[in-house]
């Protein structure tokens, strides 16, 4: 019997730069895989690279006496970040198990599999998972015959059958309470001045494909009771004094009773959050009338809706299954029932044309229209293994990475794709800009009441660009380049 009872779990940072949000959130995958260890009497250990100045030697540190590291990590930075981890772990001469889980590894187990830091991969959803794997560790006992990892010995992979998904309702709460100095995650925000983000539901059921959810927990929607939700708003208030929710679930509004019977128990018990969730928009359109005064009265603030694209043959090829006027219908009812709606969309989707992007445009706008500001997000296609939109992608000339070490180089934020060059880019970001200041939000004006100067520009963005809107004239866009180099001084 191995006498070792520790666990080391790390969540690498999320990004090359040292900062990319203005918030911090709770590393959700590490608390969900911590809960299950934690009620077994494990001695587990969280650390968030994104938080921990010294995280590498720290982590170094805490794995001398430990029984195993766990690494979450999605593409991108994190694949970097967790390989300098586990090559500092083998460097000081430390050979415990390194296990991998998370939505890349998951993606693509066997070659995570293969680089030689990896001892096994946790595939999807790795509670039960990892449990029964330190278990087997700490018996002293092998673990390559259980189910959902992948592992690769002796030049051999090995992926075992998955697991079955288990009900989340079985499992402990999140340990909230054992990270380290929690007060570094609350932020001050629109839905409240102490904002921490939380979780009630595993997976999608939607079929979207430039997104991992699909591939990870095959369109398997889990979802907390209201009781288990309730339960776990009030310790949080309890714990830290929070006063406002993120929910980080993919979808939150899957059933409309279910979310219904929250908000209801919540105005009920008097609770006095703040909240914001997201949405698929044909789903906003369904919903009773006195379900949105249920949600508003429980103290929503924003439906948070991924539209993507404004584009019917974009949104079909992505098997997004909703459409334009979905979009739009649903900024109609959140505004109608007093309700913000938020929007992300994409562009620069792999063989996407000019005039498919100009509807997309023109869905933004005319949502903007709707609201009376403009209050959406545009990102650029970030590509995602192992569905049909990565492969279309890899045809127009996307060099898909064939190691870890690879995938350690792929950006997955910053637009730098073969289809996409400055041109482009600028192009997009010109419009963008016409639209913050042609339907200045809440935000942009105050901001603007800040300062005299912050004013000013505001007012002569916002003339310019409101111009620009009303007469659709994107050309010579000589105020924009002239007011970013304002906005830079």
């Amino acid at each position: 019997m191995n006498k070792k009872n520790r666990v080391v779990l790390l969540y690498p940072r999320n990004h090359f730069k040292k900062s990319y949000h203005p918030w911090t959130w709770v590393p959700l995958p590490t608390l969900a895989v911590s809960a299950p260890l934690f009620a077994e009497g494990y001695d587990v250990v969280m650390i968030d690279a994104n938080v921990e100045p010294d995280w590498e030697r720290r982590v170094v540190d805490e794995c001398r006496d430990a029984l195993v590291l766990g690494i979450s990590c999605m593409t991108g930075p994190q694949i970097h970040f967790a390989l300098e981890a586990a090559a500092a772990v083998r460097g000081a001469g430390l050979d415990l198990p390194i296990i991998w889980g998370g939505y890349h590894p998951s993606i693509l187990p066997e070659q995570t599999s293969r680089n030689q830091y990896v001892d096994a991969v946790v595939r999807g959803q790795g509670e039960l998972t990892l449990l029964e794997l330190v278990n087997r560790l700490s018996q002293g006992e092998d673990f390559t015959d259980i189910e959902g990892i992948t592992f690769t010995r002796d030049g051999e992979t090995v992926s075992n059958p998955d697991r079955r998904v288990a009900d989340i309702n079985t499992f402990p709460r999140l340990p909230y309470d054992r990270i380290e100095r929690p007060e570094r995650y609350l932020n001050n925000m629109h839905v409240g001045s102490r904002v921490i983000n939380y979780v009630s539901s595993q997976g999608c059921p939607a079929r979207c494909q430039f997104c991992a959810e699909p591939l990870v927990y095959r369109r398997r929607w889990k979802a907390y009771t209201p009781d288990r939700v309730l339960s776990d708003l009030e310790f949080l208030e309890s714990l830290l004094g929070v006063n406002g929710i993120m929910y980080f679930d993919s979808t939150y509004f899957v059933n409309e009773r279910r979310a219904r019977e929250i908000s209801q128990k919540m105005v009920e018990r008097g609770m006095k959050f703040g909240w914001a969730a997201n949405a698929r928009a044909p789903q906003l359109g369904k919903f009773a009338d006195d379900t949105f005064d249920v949600l508003k009265a429980s103290g929503l603030w924003a439906f948070l809706v991924g539209a993507e694209s404004g584009s019917e043959s974009q949104l079909g090829t992505m098997q997004k299954d909703i459409t334009p006027e979905d979009i739009v219908e649903a900024a109609r009812v959140a505004t109608r029932h007093g309700i913000k709606i938020s929007y992300s969309f994409i562009v620069g989707f792999p063989g996407e044309t000019d005039s498919e992007i100009e509807e997309t445009w023109d869905v933004m706008e005319r949502v903007s229209q709707v609201v009376g500001e403009y209050n959406s997000q545009l990102h650029f296609y970030a590509p995602t293994p192992g569905n049909a939109l990565f492969d279309r992608a890899v045809e127009l000339g996307l060099n898909s990475p064939g190691s870890l070490e690879e995938w350690a180089q792929f950006s997955t934020v910053s637009g730098d794709l073969p289809w996409m060059d400055d041109r482009f880019r600028n192009r997009q970001k010109q419009r963008e800009f016409y639209l913050v200041y042609g339907y200045p939000s809440e935000w942009v004006r105050r901001r603007a009441a800040r300062s005299t100067a912050r004013k000013l520009y505001v007012n002569v963005a916002s003339a310019l660009s409101s111009a620009r809107c009303r007469y659709h004239y994107w050309g010579l866009p000589l105020d924009w380049w002239l007011l970013r180099g304002m906005r830079s001084a």
